[in-house]
């Protein structure tokens, strides 16, 4: 089972060579930066993918394009965080001091380098699923507790903790309160089983 990730680069030869260079290892979804970089977001949400990986300066053939890479990336990660997200380019320096983490950046001439940072790109979607499944069954967990007695101090801050990571991971920018009060545990235990099944979802989906 391959992968799938998003490719988003200006330069179509570019893409191409990162398509022929991954081809082994991910189904690449290109994706060309539109001028609105919620626009490009959201075609990457809508496309299901495993992990992103852009390039820096989309200005250098797109001249309407006002946004690089580190800002797609990051706009990306505030939707969805710890998604993998990797930037890929001929301007390491650049990125390097826009961005807000050096770890996700790389040289594009990684692509005549043989397959390291392909296999880095999948230790982190591996990564990445592992702790969503995690998150998801403790999350099962404390809600079968929940109907059995009433969760402690801690379990309840867990409880409401794990309610948050499920949000994020699920493109919901708003949050409940963090606070599950007796009143309201119920129907916020129904939002969470209803997240929960969305999750377990989305994660089917991206083993087929």
């Amino acid at each position: 089972m391959k992968y799938k990730i998003a490719y988003i680069d200006e330069d179509q030869s570019d893409t191409r060579r990162f398509q022929r260079f991954s081809y082994n290892f991910f189904d690449v979804v290109p994706i060309i930066p539109k001028d609105s970089i919620e626009d490009t977001c959201t075609e990457i949400l809508e496309n299901h993918v495993d992990a992103i990986v852009s390039d820096f300066d989309f200005a250098e053939q797109l001249s309407t394009v006002h946004y690089d890479g580190t800002d797609l990336v990051s706009l990306f990660l505030k939707k969805r965080e710890g998604f993998p997200v990797f930037i890929l380019t001929s301007y390491e320096d650049d990125a390097i001091s826009k961005g807000e983490d050096v770890n996700i950046i790389y040289e594009k001439k990684e692509m005549d380098e043989g397959e390291q940072f392909l296999e880095r790109v999948k230790a982190q979607i591996e990564k990445h699923k592992h702790k969503l499944e995690t998150d998801e069954k403790r999350l099962l967990e404390l809600i079968a507790e929940s109907k059995k007695r009433k969760l402690d101090a801690v379990e309840r801050d867990e409880l409401a903790d794990l309610d948050s990571k499920i949000e994020n991971t699920l493109d919901k920018e708003s949050r409940i309160s963090n606070i599950l009060r007796d009143d309201k545990e119920a129907s916020e235990l129904s939002e969470l089983l209803k997240k929960v099944d969305e999750l377990a979802k989305s994660l089917g989906k991206k083993d087929e």
